[in-house]
């Protein structure tokens, strides 16, 4: 027997082996999983670390899933020998194992946040299979009846008025807070964020351009259409956040976002300077937008933003900050940029294109930064928001590994060396980043 027996008859225990038979059972009647993981051809160790106390073998490391195309064609404890064995070795506490299991929680999403670990395999593999995963999770047995991943229903102030007149000032009241984070950010925007994009010299660049094969122009075409649309939806977007912030009179922040919203302009310039200059002619950028990519910056991020016109409750704030500033911002356009600077750097190309970037990249982490100061803020003064709020995240991460997906397919070799593993790597950890810098 390999585990303690604690429990008495009526109670069923996780894990036991008992809970496995069901497990296998249910895996064999589902006809969702039969479809869902029919490419699925991987043995699967479930580990965990530490070990639970209801083990009483010291040898056993988990739970050992030979996965065969939609089917499970043995189920068991597993030792070093079948962790060895396994295609795949995913590691988490036995809490956060029953918590996926209870909630349902999307297993790439808790890799994705960091609290499932890779110890074996592809992460690249994974997300290729991600509905496997969750079609085969949704056939285990959960003991419990708690809720699954569903919004609290709290009641949300009224959106302020629309200001008519001034009944004080800051600066003549209180005065200006100079030690605040936010004016600290603008003093750094004042010293740092100082450039102008007509001062950039892209003559090297046309000559590198005019060297490149097609490939190698489709993919720089190909990422600067990402780009491109992206710094001019969140300078048509920012607005009515910076508007809800000036309605609650927080003089500092506003102050801040005033630089904020120039340089998301800048950006959108610069990159429509360096395609006039350096790729004209007339490409199709647009053809380059995905079904994901129109999802979150033709959809998600210009409904969450403008939502704050008629709601500036603190849980649509966060939602719109976090689609902004943790999402776009945070993961994906920090990705897009580190790997496009890392590109350009490697090859030693298109040095103007890599300036740019270099100056935008300063601007963004700024950026980065006072979306963090917001959504800290906001959690602390309204925790209750944290569950939804987290919700809402994971559900934006999905369509920014999506973007990453899409970007990929239509290339065998990617130009210059860009590679996949690399971008969902990097893009994951910045997110695992943020979310421990607002305490998720």
């Amino acid at each position: 027997m390999f585990f303690n027996k604690k429990t008495d008859a009526v109670k069923k225990e996780y894990f036991s082996q008992e809970w496995m038979d069901e497990w296998l059972a249910n895996i064999k009647k589902s006809d969702e999983y039969k479809k869902k993981g029919k490419d699925w051809n991987s043995p699967v160790v479930i580990q965990f670390k530490p070990l639970p106390d209801r083990f009483s073998d010291e040898n056993l490391l988990g739970i050992y899933l030979d996965l065969q195309y939609g089917e499970c064609h043995d189920m068991r404890y597993a030792n070093q020998e079948y962790v060895d064995k396994a295609d795949v070795v995913l590691s988490a506490d036995e809490k956060t194992w029953i918590r996926m299991i209870e909630e349902r929680i999307d297993p790439i999403m808790m890799l994705m946040k960091g609290n499932l670990k890779v110890k074996k395999g592809s992460l690249v593999m994974l997300a290729t299979h991600r509905q496997a995963a969750a079609a085969l999770l949704q056939t285990c047995p959960a003991y419990t009846d708690a809720p699954s991943s569903k919004e609290l229903k709290k009641s949300l102030k009224e959106p302020p008025a629309v200001r008519k007149e001034h009944s004080k000032f800051v600066s003549t009241g209180r005065g200006i807070n100079f030690d605040s984070f936010p004016m600290q950010l603008f003093e750094k925007s004042k010293k740092f964020g100082i450039w102008n994009p007509s001062d950039i010299d892209l003559t090297k660049d046309k000559e590198h351009w005019a060297s490149f094969t097609d490939e190698e122009k489709t993919i720089i075409i190909h990422l600067s259409s990402l780009f491109m649309a992206g710094e001019e939806a969140v300078t048509l977007d920012l607005l009515p956040l910076i508007q809800t912030i000036s309605k609650e009179g927080r003089v500092e922040e506003e102050i801040y976002l005033t630089s904020f919203l120039w340089e998301e302009a800048k950006h959108t310039e610069f990159f429509a300077r360096f395609v006039h200059e350096v790729i004209a002619g007339d490409p199709d950028f647009e053809s380059f937008h995905k079904p994901f990519y129109k999802k979150l910056f033709y959809q998600k991020l210009p409904f969450y933003l403008n939502t704050l016109y008629t709601d500036t409750s603190p849980l649509a704030q966060l939602k719109a900050s976090g689609t902004y500033n943790m999402i776009v911002e945070g993961t994906l356009a920090e990705t897009g940029y580190e790997a496009y600077s890392k590109m350009l750097s490697e090859h030693n190309m298109l040095p103007g294109l890599l300036e740019g970037i270099k100056l935008l990249k300063q601007d963004e982490s700024r950026h980065i930064a006072y979306g963090l100061y917001l959504i800290n803020r906001i959690l602390d003064e309204h925790p209750e928001h944290k569950f939804t709020f987290e919700n809402h995240l994971e559900e934006l991460l999905t369509d920014a590994t999506n973007i990453i997906n899409e970007l990929f397919e239509p290339y065998d070799v990617v130009p210059f060396g860009l590679e996949k593993e690399w971008f969902l790597d990097y893009a994951i950890k910045q997110f695992q980043h943020r979310m421990a810098k607002i305490g998720l």
